[in-house]
């Protein structure tokens, strides 16, 4: 939905609507911030022209230039004069967690998410109800069908899986990290899923962990996802290493 859209959608609201239209500049902000995180615009790389950036948004100038003010006070741009501008290395207290963990070393990550994937599954089979239940079950038939033909959409399923456990632990800013961390370098978790007879092996543990949420044992299932993620470390750091060695 383009900027002018959302705001004609935001238009029709009621005045006595509690929902809080945003300002046009924190929309454009927003909207940059995302696509330089998301490494649509990498470092070094130089944004789109002011008029280019006014299209393509729906917005007027003074827009786009009091946004682009804001991005150069937080460090995440060099406005040059004459030239345009381009985006820099933000510093440590302006980086996004996105941004860190695109720049991370792969495995770092994996040490990471293994840690939360722990946390995650010990709270969730403390808290789940039966909507998780339910979801859980789902994404495990849907990865279950999926096994032969792996590929991208394995991957999906599986991931939907551990995201619906995040979710289950009933603590948003956790499910919320474990987000980020499943959204970064997911190239190379196809890569390992793609490791003979690891996909089979993992759907019965998988099963397993959910069997374990469902009779609310949080010790067994911490167990046995610590289990599946020691198994599984060492064949991925083979595909990591192999890798490296290209």
């Amino acid at each position: 939905m383009f900027l002018s859209d959302w705001m004609k959608a935001v238009s029709t609201l009621p005045s006595s609507s509690p929902v809080r239209r945003q300002p046009l500049v924190d929309q454009v902000l927003g909207h940059l911030q995302e696509q330089i995180a998301a490494g649509t615009y990498p470092v070094g790389s130089k944004l789109p022209p002011e008029n280019e950036l006014m299209a393509q948004l729906a917005v007027g100038r003074s827009t786009v230039r009091e946004a682009m003010r804001v991005l150069a006070h937080m460090g995440l741009v060099d406005v040059r004069p004459g030239d345009g501008t381009y985006v820099r290395t933000p510093s440590a207290e302006n980086e996004s967690l996105g941004q860190r963990l695109q720049r991370a070393r792969i495995f770092e990550v994996y040490e990471v998410r293994r840690s939360l994937e722990l946390e995650c599954v010990r709270l969730a089979a403390l808290r789940r109800d039966e909507n998780d239940l339910t979801l859980l079950r789902q994404t495990l038939q849907d990865r279950r069908a999926l096994l032969l033909t792996g590929g991208r959409p394995f991957i999906e399923a599986d991931l939907a899986f551990h995201v619906g456990i995040a979710d289950a632990t009933k603590n948003s800013v956790l499910a919320d990290l474990y987000r980020a961390f499943i959204n970064v370098h997911q190239e190379s978790w196809l890569k390992a899923s793609e490791v003979p007879g690891l996909n089979e092996q993992g759907q019965a543990l998988h099963e397993q962990i959910a069997d374990a949420i469902a009779a609310q044992d949080a010790d067994r299932a911490e167990r046995i996802l610590k289990h599946m993620l020691d198994s599984s470390t060492a064949r991925f750091q083979e595909v990591l290493q192999h890798e490296n060695d290209l």
